[in-house]
């Protein structure tokens, strides 16, 4: 089945009663949430929205999150998953960009709503719980009310046809809109179960916000296609996790590259021990936080790699096959390979770009929403440059070495910041790492590392330069190092470097001055 439309169905009447959504209290069969998603679609028809419009979700995780999404589907609308942290200006910029034409919103979003400025479109209260009044909004308390639960009678879409609407991470600019087809989700989601080997006994529990793809598709989608159910957080919680996890039974779970460093730096305790949890998946889990979340926890680690524009994950690590420290072996409804700047393949063992193409039609993104030149450009040569830089080993297993934007140019070096990070987050004082490179008149670019310390813990500069000595080529140490409280990050946890290196030198540590003096500002 190509479209959610037909899918859903399929299942609400081949599952019938099984319960397919947990949330707080609250369960959910298929065939409840298949009868809700009519509801949503009459809804949003009755507005006058109609196939190929554009509809904005901006709620916290819940169950209606979802139905609205598959009744959007099921209308033929696209559904734009909007960022809850957006403030005005950015909110402004997303609902022009995306040619929004009704915002279905919490209450306690609609101030950043009139902070935007922009009046074009149907606003609609998510005033399930509480009551609410916005120029001229609706209230979709009541128009569920009044909407009928019969499966609606337009043509269901194709699986061509935009389902979603999600947005990049925003590290470098403005988000670029991702817009993928129902068939890139479906697949993606149908292969996934497949290779980390889930049935319908599965409860996969999701805590990550539902505006991401990971939660969308590991979790909500993958449930769907394995007949099993998803546990739904409100939001993640390292302290409620293990207890969550044990009261919803939970089986699996979905992660991205902050979850599993916290859950570890947690003390242990008794909710942990014996977990009903066996795998998880996502992206973000270096050697050592893998080795420690298995040997601790007792999970399998399933490390994938993707991105949104590239069918959400293209190598995974399955079961019984599992390399940490990788990110795993190709997806086989896609070609992965390791290219140099002028777009030849490197050999294995050698860092290069990671670029990527599908063997079956419609299983990667259709397009940057109204962004053709970026669309082409990251096609160059029939591949998908993804902008990541990474090696395969001689057995086939890839290994994902960061950004190709970030990397470091030092004298004549390209260096992966990623490498120099593992490093330092080995010191059992440093919870976080940044490097980045700053300008140096005679090298380019010289190596500068941020630090974000344990609670309670300290350390001197100059033993991580010694650590790096001792672990890192003489080229890749850093010769600057500053300590901070926090990392600049998006709303997706991604370190946001260009603001770390726009900062320059700063009142850093400088490994080269006599007796480590710190280097003036400027």
């Amino acid at each position: 089945m190509d479209d959610l439309k037909t899918l859903l169905a399929a299942k609400a009447s081949h599952t019938g009663d099984r319960t397919y959504i947990r949330f707080r209290s609250r369960t959910l069969t298929f065939r409840e949430i298949d009868l809700l998603s009519n509801r949503f679609a009459h809804a949003f028809h009755d507005l006058g929205l109609r196939k190929g419009d554009h509809v904005a979700v901006m709620l916290p995780n819940c169950p209606e999150w979802i139905a609205g999404w598959f009744g959007l589907a099921k209308l033929g609308a696209v559904l734009v998953a909007f960022n809850t942290q957006w403030k005005g200006v950015g909110l402004a910029y997303a609902l022009k960009q995306a040619d929004v034409k009704a915002l279905l919103l919490a209450p306690k979003y609609q101030g950043e709503l009139q902070k935007s400025g922009v009046t074009e479109l149907i606003p609609v209260i998510f005033d399930i719980d509480e009551t609410t009044e916005l120029f001229g909004a609706h209230s979709l308390k009541e128009i569920l009310s009044t909407a009928p639960a019969t499966e609606p009678p337009w043509e269901s879409p194709a699986g061509s046809d935009p389902l979603i609407i999600t947005y990049t991470s925003g590290t470098t600019g403005w988000p670029k809109a991702v817009l993928n087809p129902h068939h890139a989700y479906i697949a993606a989601a149908e292969d996934l179960r497949d290779y980390v080997e889930l049935t319908c006994d599965d409860i996969i529990y999701s805590s990550l916000p539902l505006y991401h793809a990971n939660p969308q598709v590991y979790c909500v989608l993958t449930a769907l296609v394995s007949e099993g159910s998803i546990a739904l957080a409100e939001r993640f919680s390292a302290s409620r996790f293990w207890r969550d996890v044990r009261a919803y039974r939970a089986t699996a779970f979905s992660y991205v590259g902050a979850v599993l460093p916290i859950l570890l730096s947690q003390p242990e305790g008794e909710e942990e021990k014996g977990s009903p949890v066996k795998k998880c998946f996502g992206g973000g889990a270096p050697k050592e936080v893998h080795e420690a979340a298995t040997r601790r926890f007792g999970l399998q680690v399933c490390e994938l790699y993707g991105m949104s524009e590239t069918g959400t994950w293209n190598t995974i690590n399955r079961p019984g096959q599992i390399k940490p420290g990788s990110v795993g072996k190709i997806r086989e409804s896609f070609e992965l390979k390791i290219f140099d700047d002028q777009d030849d393949e490197l050999p294995a063992g050698r860092i290069g770009e990671i670029v990527v193409r599908p063997r079956k039609p419609f299983i990667m993104f259709r397009e940057y929403y109204k962004m053709p030149e970026e669309t082409l450009k990251c096609y160059d040569n029939l591949w998908f440059h993804t902008g990541d830089l990474g090696k395969m080993d001689e057995e086939g297993y890839f290994y994902f070495c960061g950004r190709k934007k970030e990397s470091i140019r030092r004298g004549g070096e390209n260096i992966s910041p990623l490498e120099i990070e593992k490093v330092l987050t080995h010191h059992p004082a440093v919870a976080e790492a940044a490097a980045v490179g700053v300008p140096d008149r005679i090298l380019g670019e010289e190596i500068k590392a941020y630090i974000v310390l344990r609670e309670g813990q300290t350390v001197e500069p100059s033993t991580l330069a010694v650590l790096c000595e001792e672990r890192l080529p003489r080229f890749m140490i850093p010769r600057f190092i500053e300590f901070v409280s926090e990392l600049p990050k998006t709303a997706s946890e991604k370190v946001q470097k260009v603001l770390l290196k726009s900062r320059g030198i700063g009142a850093a540590w400088d490994r080269l001055a006599e007796g480590g003096k710190t280097h003036p500002p400027g």
